[in-house]
């Protein structure tokens, strides 16, 4: 049934570069985004109108599914891709609740900030807000503020109201209870805000230059005619990793009439400049203007220095004024918006398609100030090539499922200068850090992410980068001896193909997420033509069938002396990362086909997961349903296609639409992440969704709007895709025509991605055969699935190139050559005629099967017996392999094998047919123990017919099973 593949509700008062001076600096951003570049929709509401930022901003608090049930998005200014993220932070005074961010059930807003994170979990620790603004009305006692905000900065959050709030992509405004009313609007690199007091008021703006969300190590402020400036160093998100430093630069347009600084507990008026150390809010300038006046900040973010953000504010806004940047900003939004436009669908659906791709395009942020210059990972200035941008922060785990793609869809070059930007951060770390916060190299989540992220980017046609580079990075930093790595257990995955349950850690899963990893890297080194790491790491592609239970026929637990069949699949955390063992027993997005076949065929699995998507977002307290609210679930609606069974892909897609996603501030039903859940709704909308990782293809389920096209800024790449009927109760495809030619298939493959084309969907009202057939699944890719698999053998003083038995030993290459088993060498068994050839395999390359079911050649030989060639450590281990004849019968034979350290005890009739005297460990030296190699009894076969092949054991009992030969003989 599958494909091979071988290369071979309404919100409550909704209401890189130096550019021309005055310029917005957006051009280069969203290139090719002109005004009219898509067609007008016939729908009574235009996609800048749909936007609603209010969307995903309430902790849904009655429920408790394992993460928030809250978006984290938030209102404010900002435009796509934007370093400046001009927002406003609340905080809840009944219980002192602040989140990190904004939550739409405070009443108190704690300033406007100039930078944001959308979607991430650490609750509380979001990272950001740096550079917070408070305007204060009340009175300057001698001149001072009352307290110091550094004593107690809650005096001085802000009560308000969200029906005095307003928000388009762009733009944000609110009047607070102090009656001013703010203003925020934003460019690339740029804040430009408005505040206007009231009457005879009080007008003052704190600039809490100390109150970022995270840890301060230091800040510094300075107070020179209209110009306020400073930074910080803060922790980056979830408070984690290392610190980031900001810079500001602020003018004003009004004249300050009086000015201060505290520090720590102590308020100076008159003080021109103040600095700290990692005291919260212990830093900051407070600056009076008249009575009742309407100031206009312009601020300018950077992260190299004072100077580099007063370019920006200098070169992006110059002289012209809010109105005018909030034009800009806007027309900005509304090309990027009407990349993609969408007919049909009544308003809701439209709401939540726009707000979904509104907040899907946020992330990641251009860096580099508007002279090309930025400050890299290394603490060095660097400077970005002229006509690309350097981008910065990436939730890896998060984005590689669809979110990476759809920008690489829309923006081709912004996508091109992703993965260059990746590339430069990996240079200048030295390995890949898979969640990078701005310039700061960090671990979050499990998984090697970016590594399929920059693949599938790469798949989309997002090319013109240092590819070749990105490659050797790759090789270089993902094999042993794993000192470049930053793959949790990199060393054992490496060696033995999987990491055993001992460690926790997500274990399991990221076994998982390491084989899709792989994958990725195997799929660009096919497209670069380089053969070697293609078989490499396709080979590792495969390594999720090493924590695949043939028994339990699932996912689950392993450990050195076998699966944990006890395990609560059930169960968060210990072995699975935000996700039970039945939400990731889906994952294998490579190889679907094969985890079919593994579970039992498509009849059983269907069935498996009908019951599994009863229940769509059941969290991962002891459930057995989906969790389509978190990343690991994202791709298993589509496992439907490779069952015969589109039209329960569309059936569970619109299900989760619906049921999952509203227009209320809590129509998100989970952390958004840097906008990959917004991704994933859009996809699912569009009907189409890249659900192979690291690759193009692009699985059908049903467009869940009339009319669709996609336009690519800056190419002529367009997808335009027709689904009359699908509005009027016609969901299921009945049939489909690609480029005018009819297919069943219910996938397109990479060049469609690629070059764009046309879907004309005949839509129905109840499923019919459509994308049913044998032929019309998408593809599954085994290449690799019969490779060897572990590296047993390492040379002397190099025992860190292999491991045999997890606990970090290796057979001696040098011991074993001294028995006999040279690379190549024939190793007779007796006078029984059977005799086998030791791999020829080079230092730190597979010289062994762990068996998972792997198919042996055995071209067509006679043969009148079979013979393994293995050991087992913490053994012994048996299991079952399977003779196939090439009359299409086949046979069950036994395979059996004592522990490699046996004394003298040998168990099942093994031969010890190499001993040696000594094994190699991590660290570089060796031991004693004296291990052994065995031969089994040969088990005899037909000797009137020939032998096709072999399957090795789809699992075994115990211990790890290792075969590094297997042989027939005639006698």
């Amino acid at each position: 049934m599958w494909r091979s593949v071988s290369r071979r509700a309404p919100r409550p008062g909704a209401g890189r570069r130096r550019l021309l001076a005055g310029a917005l600096a957006l051009g280069t951003v969203l290139s090719g985004l002109l005004p009219g570049t898509a067609a007008a929709s016939n729908s009574t509401i235009d996609p800048f109108d749909a936007v609603d930022q209010f969307i995903g901003t309430r902790l849904d608090t009655s429920q408790n599914k394992g993460n928030s049930a809250y978006g984290d998005t938030y209102p404010g200014a900002t435009v796509p891709f934007g370093m400046v993220q001009s927002s406003p932070t609340t905080y809840r005074t009944s219980d002192g609740d602040q989140k990190g961010g904004y939550e739409y059930t405070a009443d108190r807003i704690r300033g406007f900030g100039m930078t944001r994170l959308s979607g991430t979990g650490c609750e509380g620790r979001f990272g950001a807000f740096d550079f917070p603004v408070l305007p204060y009305t009340g009175d300057l006692p001698g001149g001072a503020l009352p307290t110091s905000p550094a004593t107690r900065i809650t005096d001085y959050y802000l009560p308000f109201s969200h029906t005095a709030e307003k928000a388009e992509p762009g733009y944000y405004s609110v009047r607070t209870d102090n009656d001013v009313k703010t203003e925020l609007t934003a460019s690339t690199r740029a804040a430009v805000s408005r505040y206007d007091f009231p009457g005879r008021a009080g007008s003052t703006l704190l600039i809490d230059v100390a109150g970022s969300n995270n840890r301060i190590f230091d800040s510094h402020v300075t107070i020179e005619g209209n110009t306020v400036s400073g930074w910080v160093d803060a922790a980056s998100i979830c408070d984690v990793g290392g610190h980031y430093r900001a810079y500001f630069s602020t003018t004003f347009d009004k004249p300050i009439r009086s000015f201060g600084t505290w520090q720590g507990g102590t308020v100076t008026p008159g003080s021109a400049t103040a600095q700290g150390t990692d005291t919260k809010h212990g830093v900051g300038a407070y600056l009076v203007f008249d009575k009742g006046a309407k100031v206009t900040a312009k601020s300018g973010l950077s992260y190299v220095s004072v100077a580099g953000a007063a370019l920006n504010r200098d070169t992006e806004v110059g002289s012209s004024g809010f109105d005018k940047v909030r034009g800009q900003a806007a027309k900005t939004w509304r090309n990027a918006l009407k990349t993609v436009t969408v007919d049909g669908g009544g308003r809701e659906e439209r709401v939540k398609f726009y707000t979904a791709l509104y907040h899907a395009l946020l992330h990641p942020n251009v860096f580099e100030d508007v002279d090309g210059r930025w400050t890299g990972y290394d603490g060095e200035i660097h400077r970005v090539a002229r006509g690309h941008h350097q981008y910065v922060t990436f939730s890896g785990w998060d984005t590689y499922r669809g979110q990476a793609q759809l920008v690489a869809l829309l923006f081709p070059k912004v996508g091109d200068d992703i993965n260059q930007s990746i590339v430069d951060m990996v240079r200048q770390t030295g390995s890949w850090p898979n969640w990078p916060h701005l310039n700061q190299s960090q671990q979050k989540m499990s998984g090697d992410s970016l590594q399929s992220l920059l693949a599938s980017v790469d798949a989309f046609g997002s090319t013109h980068y240092d590819r070749a580079a990105a490659l050797a990075s790759m090789v270089a930093t993902q094999s042993l001896p794993a000192t470049a790595t930053k793959r949790a257990a990199g060393y054992q995955y490496f060696s033995t193909g999987f990491i055993e349950n001992r460690r926790g850690n997500s274990a399991t899963s990221t076994t998982l997420e390491y084989a899709i990893d792989d994958f990725g890297i195997a799929q660009l080194a096919g497209r670069l033509g380089d053969r070697d790491a293609y078989r490499t790491f396709m080979a590792r592609a495969q390594n999720w069938q090493n924590v695949f239970d043939s028994q339990t026929r699932q996912i689950r637990p392993r450990g050195r002396t076998g699966f944990d069949q006890g395990f609560n699949l059930g169960e968060r955390g210990d072995q699975f990362d935000q996700a039970t063992g039945y939400q990731y027993g889906w994952l294998v997005p490579q190889n679907v086909g094969t985890l079919i076949e593994k579970r039992g065929g498509v009849a059983k699995t269907t069935a498996e997961l009908d019951e599994h998507t009863k229940n769509l977002d059941a969290g991962v307290y002891n459930v057995t349903g989906a969790y389509l609210s978190n990343q690991p679930s994202f791709s298993m609606p589509y496992v439907y296609n490779w069952l015969g069974r589109p039209d329960r892909t569309a059936d569970v897609l619109r299900r989760a639409t619906t049921e999952m996603y509203d227009t209320s501030p809590s129509g998100l039903p989970g952390n958004d992440d840097l906008g990959s859940l917004s991704a994933w709704y859009v996809w699912a909308n569009l009907g189409v969704y890249p659900s192979i990782y690291g690759t193009a293809n692009l699985v059908i389920s049903a467009p869940m709007f009339e009319h669709i096209k996609v336009k690519s800024a800056g190419t002529g790449r367009t997808i335009t895709i027709a689904a009359d009927g699908v509005a009027h109760g016609r969901p299921y495809v009945d049939g489909l025509k690609v480029n005018g030619h009819r297919t069943s298939r219910s996938w397109v493959g990479e060049d469609f991605a690629r070059k764009g084309g046309t879907l004309k969907f005949t839509m129905t009202r109840t499923p019919g055969s459509w994308g049913t057939g044998a032929g019309d699944v998408p593809p599954s890719y085994t290449d690799g699935s019969d490779d060897r698999n572990n590296i047993g053998t390492t040379p002397a003083g190099r025992g860190n190139l292999g491991s045999l038995d997890l606990s970090d030993n290796s057979l001696s290459r040098e011991q074993l050559a001294a028995a006999g088993a040279t690379p190549g060498a024939r190793l007779p068994l007796g006078d029984t005629g059977a005799v086998f050839t030791w791999p020829d395999a080079a230092p730190g390359e597979p010289d062994n099967w762990i068996p998972h079911g792997q198919r042996i050649d055995l071209h067509n030989a006679p043969a009148t017996a079979i013979s393994f060639l293995g050991l087992a450590t913490n053994g012994p281990s048996q299991g079952t392999a399977v003779v196939e004849y090439t009359d299409g019968s086949s046979r069950q034979v036994p395979v059996q094998f004592t522990d490699w350290t046996p004394g003298t005890a040998y168990q099942f009739g093994n031969t010890p047919l190499i001993t040696t005297n000594g094994r190699n460990n991590v660290s570089g030296g060796s031991d004693s123990a004296q291990a052994k190699v065995f031969a089994t009894v040969p088990t005899a076969l037909d000797p009137a017919k020939r032998v096709a092949s072999v399957v090795l054991p789809q699992g075994t009992d115990r211990g790890v099973m290792h075969i590094f030969d297997v042989t027939l003989t005639t006698r």
